[in-house]
């Protein structure tokens, strides 16, 4: 796909052609088949800023987190919508550092039915656990997420100081405050 193959390089910072993509997809299209089609991360993310909200700064922070997530293995306990949905909750809680989200009433309450996931078991020890490493990783100078999230073409948001990460119950009676 032509934009995939132009949007990589970009992001890249030049790492790699459009044509070295395109000749990468295919490679992977044989070996994958039709594994190739699962929604991932990225694509959850994306539906559900549509449904709660989103700026420009709120989805590079969020696509950060979902990056920093990858890199330390997420996918392996939380399904891409937990990931994704975490981000999405997450990207909302730095209004006082300039992350500005346009106001969109109960927006839990639409993530959560957007999301399909379990708010108790998946969705606050997601949020959680990824605001705990976002403190972790912050200002590591060797990961190359933490570089290209330094860029002003995705505002700087490798540079936000993190929020003080709640526990489990906390991010859960936030999930909830739409509810009451």
């Amino acid at each position: 796909d032509n934009e995939l193959s132009s949007w990589l390089p970009f992001v890249t910072d030049g790492a790699c052609t459009p044509h070295e993509v395109r000749q990468a997809t295919r490679k992977l299209q044989k070996i994958l088949g039709f594994k190739m089609h699962q929604p991932t991360a990225y694509t959850f993310l994306r539906r559900y800023l549509r449904w709660t909200g989103w700026s420009e700064e709120s989805f590079s922070l969020a696509n950060y987190l979902i990056e920093l997530a990858m890199v330390h293995c997420f996918t392996f306990e939380f399904r891409p919508q937990v990931v994704a949905a975490a981000a999405a909750v997450l990207s909302r809680q730095y209004f006082s550092q300039g992350i500005m989200v346009p106001y969109m009433p109960r927006w839990r309450t639409k993530l959560l039915r957007c999301a399909h996931v379990d708010m108790h078991q998946e969705l606050a020890p997601c949020v959680s656990a990824m605001a705990q490493l976002h403190v972790a990783q912050h200002g590591q100078g060797n990961l190359f997420v933490n570089k290209k999230y330094s860029w002003t073409r995705f505002h700087k948001v490798a540079q936000i100081k993190p929020v003080v990460p709640l526990d489990i119950a906390a991010y859960a009676k936030y999930l909830e405050a739409d509810f009451e």
